[in-house]
């Protein structure tokens, strides 16, 4: 059974993308799914189970038509140096076309997807 109060802790704390990719690794998710139209995080365990949040952010921007590979990217670095918070981080993915991305936690990358299928990956090193 997935551990939802770990979830919910990496959900209303404040912890760094590398602190909620260790507690998540620890309670056996592999991977999250983020769907940024309906605002739900879909979390899926090795064993098959699933488990779905919502995310609740206000002043979301319009989702733009394109996606905008660069400035998907300059967030991704800005939230890594500390610079902005995840919400702030999310607002400017939408307003860069972002639908959707997935955390493949043992795969060590994450994929942000717009519209019409165009991608970013963005791999990480730690843990």
């Amino acid at each position: 059974m997935i551990n939802v109060d770990v979830i919910n802790e990496c959900t209303n704390k404040k912890l760094s993308f590398p602190e909620v990719i260790q507690h998540l690794s620890q309670i056996g998710i592999e991977r999250y799914y983020t769907d940024l139209i309906k605002m739900e995080k879909t979390y899926y365990s090795h064993n098959g189970e699933s488990y779905v949040e919502h995310i609740s952010i206000d002043n979301l921007p319009t989702l733009a038509n394109n996606f905008d590979e660069v400035t998907v990217i300059e967030s991704i670095h800005a939230s890594q140096k500390g610079q902005i918070d995840y919400h702030t981080f999310i607002r400017n993915i939408i307003a860069a076309g972002t639908v959707c991305y997935t955390v493949y936690i043992d795969g060590k990358q994450v994929v942000y997807v717009g519209r019409k299928g165009e991608s970013h990956t963005e791999n990480f090193h730690f843990t």
